[in-house]
């Protein structure tokens, strides 16, 4: 018998556990528009998807403040590296830690612990910038604190879709979620870069502070989603992800690419305010910051459009070719921002750019998710993860080759890696060509 509490609930109900959330499934539309936007009709992936775009916002002022804030501070190459890696081996050490709690706990609570961190991170620099006692090691820490949150935030959030919409959504909502991500490294740079040139970096990264608070709020907004399977202690959940992956030729096959564009694919971004001030800087009107956040909204724009075409892909449509040209497109388009003989024609190299990294991150995430069992998705996604800890090596080496050649030849070698890596998968991988 329930025996009746105070507060009107009784210990029966108290004691029975919440019903799991089980995501509905849907038929995939016929047009092409209305399938390639479907996923937002959802009103759980409408919230995960605005939660996204103001954390994807925050980030992408966070990266061009902090690039223009350490030239401020330092005139160095070799610091500007620094803070570009600085956020990777958290990555690197936590991020299959990250995809081991991502299956274990509610996915929900440990995004808004992500979102939480990234409000105090964005706040502690914000007072530092105010109090005027900012030094690139606080840069540094906060590049450290962000990858560490990132580590376990993001494979929460790349697993959670499919918990949300179902497979039959789950390669659109993936795609969609790409495509939000463009649509902030389309706006969110400009704006940053207006902002810092005209207000100051405190008050941008006040603006980033409110966007990640925003962010948070959204994130109440989902259900409580916790992957299904048996569960063993923590080394032997990572353990059996290992394993996991090991078999599946797929897997790795996808993951290795992520792994080779992610290493060549960032330097050239991460560089862009030495790049526009060391090539162009004496002959173009528009200061500094106002020139670089142009050149990243256009770079936007152009993953802006590549987003909504993946995103409107059915299955089977040679989606894994798509994923090797886009390797090849990033590369082509690398070295000719390295030998962008006038400002104006960086615009033009840094649009495919973008359009290229569209294919490269939508698809492999959506690919990655698909061939993965449910129970393993936050593990796969705590691998794909780390491979952001490998991307010191492709930076620090960029940096390295601006410091001794100059960085229009490190832009060429950053694309001949992607070149490279592109070809080795066309020739030699046919899992990945056949999805």
């Amino acid at each position: 018998m329930a025996i009746e509490r105070q507060d009107g609930s009784d210990t029966a109900s108290a004691r029975t556990p919440a019903v799991p959330f089980v995501a509905p499934e849907v038929r995939v539309a016929d047009g092409y528009w209305s399938r390639t936007f479907q996923s937002l009709s959802n009103p759980h992936f409408r919230a995960l998807w605005l939660s996204m775009l103001l954390m994807m916002a925050a980030m992408n002022m966070q990266m061009i403040s902090r690039g223009l804030l350490a030239w401020d501070l330092t005139g160095s190459y070799r610091m500007i590296g620094l803070i570009s890696v600085g956020f990777a081996p958290p990555m690197l050490i936590f991020g299959m830690f990250g995809g081991v709690i991502a299956d274990r706990v509610d996915r929900k609570r440990l995004i808004q612990f992500g979102q939480l961190g990234m409000v105090a991170n964005a706040a502690v620099i914000a007072t530092a910038i105010h109090t005027d006692t900012i030094t690139i090691w606080y840069l540094f820490a906060a590049a450290i604190w962000q990858g560490t949150l990132f580590a376990f935030l993001m494979p929460a959030r790349q697993s959670i879709i499919p918990g949300i919409v179902g497979d039959s959504l789950m390669a659109n909502a993936l795609a969609l979620n790409g495509m939000g991500m463009s649509l902030m490294t389309l706006a969110a740079p400009a704006a940053a870069g207006i902002i810092y040139a005209w207000l100051g970096p405190g008050v941008t990264y006040d603006t980033i502070l409110v966007f990640n608070a925003a962010s948070l709020i959204f994130s109440a907004m989902l259900p409580s989603v916790v992957a299904a399977g048996q569960r063993r202690n923590v080394l032997g959940d990572l353990c059996e992800g290992l394993r996991y992956a090991a078999r599946n030729r797929t897997v790795i096959g996808l993951l290795l690419i992520a792994l080779g564009t992610t290493m060549f694919a960032n330097a050239a971004r991460n560089f862009l305010p030495a790049y526009v001030d060391d090539i162009f800087g004496k002959t173009i009107e528009a200061g500094g910051p106002q020139a670089v956040g142009w050149l990243l909204a256009v770079f936007g724009a152009g993953a802006l459009i590549g987003s909504l075409f993946i995103a409107g892909l059915r299955r089977g449509a040679h989606r894994g070719l798509w994923l090797i040209a886009s390797t090849l497109l990033s590369g082509a388009a690398v070295i000719g921002l390295g030998l962008a003989p006038v400002f104006a024609a960086a615009f033009v190299f840094l649009f495919f750019m973008g359009l290229a990294d569209a294919g490269r991150r939508s698809l492999n995430n959506a690919l990655l998710m698909e061939v993965v069992d449910d129970e393993y998705r936050g593990r796969i996604s705590g691998i794909w993860m780390m491979n952001f800890g490998f991307m010191p090596i492709g930076i620090l080496l960029f940096a390295q080759l601006s410091e001794t050649w100059g960085i229009r030849v490190a832009s060429v070698a950053a694309g001949v890696g992607l070149l490279l890596t592109g070809l080795w998968f066309l020739l030699g991988d046919r899992h990945i060509r056949r999805l």
